[in-house]
């Protein structure tokens, strides 16, 4: 597991890097950058991706900046495609560009994209056929070849009409200190027993927290409940089984940590808003 705060190795000198994940792992809790950019791509995968307060499911091709200090996560539950699949991660410092280019006209789209990846923006429409095609011709080199397509990557979420805000308006970023080794711990804990019966007391006291502290503590840092964020993360799985098995449907609910069928299917409706049955019927139709 990473930790809640990942180091980035970014100078002036070497301002973006970028990793390509043919078998890429998508176990992390959430985590963020201190200082360092992320646009991050998955290609050929599906889950749950969490971002700021924002959590939906990805599909296939997913495409999204964000900017130091937001905390994210993608979640594949176990579950990853036979088809060619991978990941590219971009990660670039402040330094990509000098400040004083902010007012020259050709880099308007680019200052845009930065002053609104506090949101995390998801590249949508047109533009994502443009991106895919960029990246295609990108390798782990931090080349000028490379320079250019990052910097072409950036203006495109320049158009707010090709891209899309996941976090709220209200969301502001989290203070995320030293204290975050301790968040990693709960965190890791949630990752490794969400599917099944988790109750706070037993999340606290592996961080020698009440279970009061540890809720009000949990809701700070990460800005939703530890009731939402295991839901999420029990949804999540649960849409992934019903995509990629032919697990029946009550068992689905149990292997995501449901203890009751009516429970299950009321809080996935409301998630998707489909019953899981339609839900499967419909990934079946798509594919």
């Amino acid at each position: 597991m990473k930790i809640i705060q990942e180091h980035v190795s970014l100078s002036e000198e070497q301002p973006f890097l970028i990793s390509i994940f043919e078998e890429p792992d998508l176990s992390y809790p959430f985590h963020h950058h201190k200082r360092a950019y992320e646009l991050a791509v998955t290609i050929g995968l599906s889950g749950t991706r969490m971002v700021g307060d924002s959590t939906e499911q990805f599909l296939d091709e997913d495409i999204v900046l964000m900017a130091p200090g937001l905390p994210h996560c993608w979640q594949d539950h176990g579950f990853q495609s036979q088809e060619e699949h991978k990941v590219v991660v971009i990660q670039f410092s402040e330094k990509l560009i000098s400040s004083a280019t902010d007012s020259v006209h050709h880099f308007k789209g680019i200052s845009s994209a930065l002053n609104n990846a506090k949101f995390g923006l998801e590249l949508v429409n047109t533009s994502k056929a443009k991106a895919l095609s960029i990246i295609e011709q990108m390798d782990g080199k931090r080349s000028f070849e490379n320079y250019i397509r990052v910097l072409e990557l950036l203006n495109l979420f320049g158009d707010e009409d090709e891209c899309r805000k996941l976090c709220s308006e209200g969301y502001s970023l989290p203070g995320f200190k030293s204290e975050g080794i301790r968040l990693e711990k709960a965190l890791e804990f949630i990752q490794g027993n969400y599917s099944r019966k988790l109750p706070i007391d037993e999340v606290a006291g592996i961080i020698h927290m009440s279970p009061s502290a540890f809720s009000h503590y949990f809701k700070k840092r990460t800005l939703k409940s530890f009731t939402s964020y295991v839901m999420e993360l029990r949804l999540g799985k649960a849409a992934q089984l019903l995509q990629f098995t032919e697990m029946p449907v009550t068992r689905v609910g149990f292997e995501s940590g449901f203890q009751n069928n009516s429970h299950f299917n009321t809080s996935f409706k409301k998630k998707y808003q489909l019953t899981p049955l339609k839900f499967r019927k419909k990934g079946h139709a798509r594919g």
